[in-house]
């Protein structure tokens, strides 16, 4: 597991990763991830590991492993009130 909270740094802005809900997967680990940048916003990234290694590429789950995500996402409680908001 990556230590939370890190710091992350974007073009547009930078702050850390307070939570993160990650399963491991035939090819890569699905990540969701609660962002609050240095200026208080909080954001929701879905985005993949592989081998260690952040994934520039669309996060794609398998329909096997959403309830294995979904698992994850529920100990994260600040980011399990956000997702809530979906539906």
């Amino acid at each position: 597991m990556r230590k939370v909270p890190r710091p992350f740094k974007m073009p547009f802005g930078k702050g850390m990763v307070v939570e993160e809900a990650s399963i491991t997967s035939k090819y890569h680990e699905p990540t969701i991830q609660l962002l609050k940048f240095d200026n208080g916003d909080k954001v929701i990234r879905f985005c993949s590991y592989n081998k260690g290694k952040f994934n520039r590429s669309p996060l794609m789950i398998d329909e096997k492993d959403l309830r294995k995500l979904g698992n994850a996402i529920k100990r994260e409680k600040e980011m399990s009130k956000l997702i809530s908001r979906l539906s």
